[in-house]
């Protein structure tokens, strides 16, 4: 029988970064996030959670990592959602923020399809973000395998900009720093659940949820969550 720990520990490394950085630009100024997550964000409530040793190793020294297990408490495990997300934002080395489709692909995920996604706040701001659809093979104890599939959703946060899109944020880099003479200190905020149509609750801890109902619940996720540290966003509480 398939355990929560080891769905949860598949699913963990993939805010493991297990690739290689090229060397890039050094980075500066202040950041256009907090460094930190809110314990609660709409119907959800964050644990905090430390990065791994990995992580650690991998990324240079001056990275901040802030991650937090979000999960809807007092609610039966038929009705429960959870999911996971992580703030990284850059210090002087830059190498910390990358391209994750990289990474995903590296730790065995496939990507089955990219989708720039807009989540409206109560504001009326809109926040352009990338919805990438995951899926591996999660290998059980008796030797047979079972599909496991997710979503992982992110975007990159700069001095008053964001997008979703790596290219735009090193063209960004190179114009803001050439004519306004402006480095942004960038921010990778993602937000990671899967899909559980195909997993008893007792198994995965949650929910039955399909495809559009998991990316669903993350977009709500990040409506509460991103005016609470995303600076340019906050007039959007």
């Amino acid at each position: 029988m398939i355990t929560r720990a080891i769905i949860l520990a598949a699913l963990c490394g993939t805010t493991v970064l297990l690739c290689q950085f090229s060397p890039q630009p050094k980075g500066g100024g202040e950041a256009g996030v907090l460094a930190e997550l809110p314990r609660v964000a709409g119907d959800f409530v964050g644990e905090s959670e430390q990065p791994s040793d990995r992580e650690r190793e991998l990324l240079p020294g001056d990275t901040i990592i802030v991650k937090r297990e979000y999960r809807t408490p007092g609610r039966p495990v038929e009705t429960r959602d959870l999911a996971h997300v992580t703030l990284v934002i850059a210090g002087n080395d830059t190498r910390s923020i990358h391209r994750p489709e990289v990474c995903l692909d590296g730790q065995g995920w496939t990507i089955t399809s990219s989708t720039v996604r807009e989540v409206k706040m109560i504001s009326g701001a809109v926040l352009r973000v990338r919805d990438l659809a995951i899926e591996r093979q999660l290998l059980q104890a008796d030797g047979s395998k079972l599909p496991l599939r997710a979503h992982y959703v992110y975007w990159f946060v700069g001095n008053d900009i964001s997008t979703p899109n790596n290219l735009d944020r090193q063209l960004l880099s190179m114009r803001d720093s050439v004519l306004l003479n402006v480095n942004h200190r960038w921010a990778y905020p993602s937000v990671m659940a899967r899909v559980t149509d195909n997993l008893a609750p007792l198994q995965s801890g949650e929910r039955h949820r399909n495809d559009a109902e998991t990316v669903e619940m993350i977009l709500s996720l990040i409506r509460s969550l991103a005016p609470r540290f995303q600076k340019d966003l906050m007039t959007s509480l």
